[in-house]
């Protein structure tokens, strides 16, 4: 999409809304810029910037921090709200990493996240949520989040699991891994070896080492496509990895396969 392209938003007063049109209806939406410290002072960054939609200023404060970690020397963009944060999107076409609140004012999180997969297309979504519910990191995951992250999530959780964000898989968080695997019947989650792997997350894992895709793992094992994204978050939170190429180099060293 161009970058001055407006977006089309269905549904509001029984037509579609451009963005602008939108935003003169919630145009109290603040933003903010936030330039992050390189890691060292001879350091030159070229780090595309993140955008961070959330209503607390607090939490958008704590973010800094972990931020500066994942991606250093990035700026963070910050807006309170849906409205603020999608003229952000419109203004910063190369945003790398999008945290929005699943519960903003007057448009949520989960209704604005495909209007900012429009705007930014190579971008990667994570939604964050006060409540942690299995049904809410289900609705983000369905509408095209790459992750669910709770806030009471303890730093180290959350910036591992930006970083394996990042690197092109899908954040499961573990109250929802935990159902689904529960809901596997065979593969439940206690039924694990010494590596905290199950027999179907080992079957997974050997297809990961012989450098097959999720979809031809999910074609091998007669499995759904989805099934075999929560094998793998779970397999990378058992070897305590965040990535495929780190899951095979992990496996290979512990003679797992």
């Amino acid at each position: 999409m161009k970058r001055n392209a407006a977006v089309r938003v269905p549904g509001l007063h029984g037509s579609g809304f451009t963005f602008k049109e939108i935003n003169d209806v919630h145009g109290d939406g603040a933003s903010e810029v936030v330039n992050l410290p390189s890691p060292g002072p001879m350091a030159v960054s070229s780090a595309p910037p993140i955008l961070v939609v959330d209503d607390h200023p607090l939490f958008r404060e704590g973010l800094r921090g972990l931020l500066a970690q994942v991606l250093p020397g990035a700026a963070v963009l910050g807006a309170d709200d849906a409205t603020a944060g999608l003229q952000l999107a419109e203004q910063h076409p190369h945003i790398r990493l999008v945290l929005i609140d699943r519960n903003l004012p007057r448009m949520n999180g989960l209704a604005a996240l495909p209007l900012f997969r429009q705007l930014l297309p190579a971008a990667r979504m994570v939604v964050v949520s006060a409540d942690e519910q299995a049904a809410d990191a289900r609705a983000a995951l369905a509408a095209g989040a790459h992750g669910f992250l709770p806030k009471s999530a303890r730093p180290s959780v959350i910036q591992n699991a930006l970083k394996l964000v990042l690197d092109g898989s899908v954040y499961v968080p573990p109250l929802l891994l935990d159902e689904q695997l529960r809901a596997m019947g065979a593969d439940n989650a206690s039924a694990v070896d010494e590596h905290g792997l199950t027999q179907r997350q080992r079957q997974v894992l050997e297809k990961l080492c012989a450098g097959r895709s999720n979809k031809e793992i999910a074609r091998d094992l007669n499995l759904a496509e989805n099934t075999v994204k929560v094998h793998i978050s779970a397999i990378f939170r058992a070897l305590n990895v965040l990535s495929r190429t780190q899951a095979v180099l992990t496996a290979r060293e512990r003679n797992i396969v």
